[in-house]
């Protein structure tokens, strides 16, 4: 009887599991894309946008890319000579999901908007694909990553403003960000104003930073890539900001490859990143 149930269990399964070898599956958002190859699933195309980070970009090199344009994603007609069984999307391409569903392509969403949602996206996408075990064991890794880079962090927290740069516009990061969040596991108090929204992102003006005074200052320059170095020296040579004790003390960076922004499953390496290279609180 246990012989018998085992070798049902295993015809039931198999076929599912074989099912999952043989999809032909497209990842528009750089998290599932990253996601997918932890997991053992290569996309036959990965969405070539410019959010990726560095280690996302690194890690899906030799894929091949589809060119996004917003609001719609890829071309609808690259797309349909892929013959994608799944697309793995996201809000920001939500435009184009109906005419994907049309040409018989199941559209899931699973990309996170704070790190929280991250476990439960990588469990939900290991559901879609066959691969439950790896999606656990990956966020087994996920987890103990992060534990590992919060360790040591002190009670003294450095004030910290995270801006978004978006022409001779700043935003701060909020608590409900994706950088915002990160930012306070790695050990800061996170400068808002004050501010809520719930997009994670508020509009700052130079009274607020200078009676914020933060002790570090992170710019993210957010834009087209001929765009960037104009964001990034506005914001630097604001005569306002210069009052504030990051200026003084020489604690400004500027952060260009995308971790406070686009969302990924490396959380430990990032929030490490933050303690060294920002914080200095390890």
């Amino acid at each position: 009887m246990v012989l018998l149930a085992v070798l049902m269990a295993f015809v039931l399964v198999a076929p599912h599991a074989e099912a999952a070898k043989k999809q032909r599956i497209i990842a528009i958002s750089p998290f599932a894309a990253q996601a997918l190859v932890q997991m053992g699933v290569k996309p036959i195309a990965v969405g070539a946008t410019i959010g990726a980070t560095t280690r996302q970009q690194k890690m899906l090199s030799g894929i091949p890319k589809l060119a996004l344009s917003h609001p719609n994603g890829p071309n609808l007609e690259v797309l349909a000579r892929k013959k994608p069984d799944i697309v793995f999307s996201s809000d920001r391409w939500k435009a184009g999901t109906p005419a994907m569903k049309r040409l018989g392509i199941r559209v899931v969403y699973a990309d996170p908007t704070s790190p929280n949602g991250v476990k439960p996206n990588v469990l939900k996408i290991g559901r879609v694909v066959g691969r439950q075990k790896q999606a656990v064991k990956l966020n087994r890794r996920i987890t103990s990553g992060l534990r590992n880079a919060i360790k040591g962090i002190g009670p003294n927290r450095k004030k910290i403003l995270v801006v978004l740069g978006i022409g001779r516009t700043a935003m701060a990061f909020l608590g409900n960000s994706w950088g915002g969040n990160l930012v306070t596991q790695a050990g800061g108090n996170l400068v808002t104003g004050g501010a809520t929204a719930g997009g994670g992102f508020a509009r700052l003006s130079d009274e607020v930073v200078v009676a914020e005074n933060p002790d570090v200052i992170v710019v993210v320059p957010h834009g087209n890539s001929g765009d960037l170095s104009q964001v990034r020296d506005y914001i630097l040579n604001n005569e306002a900001w210069k009052t504030t004790n990051a200026f003084k003390t020489k604690q400004v960076f500027v952060s260009i490859d995308n971790t406070l922004l686009q969302a990924g499953t490396d959380l430990g390496p990032v929030v490490s990143s933050i303690r060294t290279d920002f914080l200095k609180n390890r």
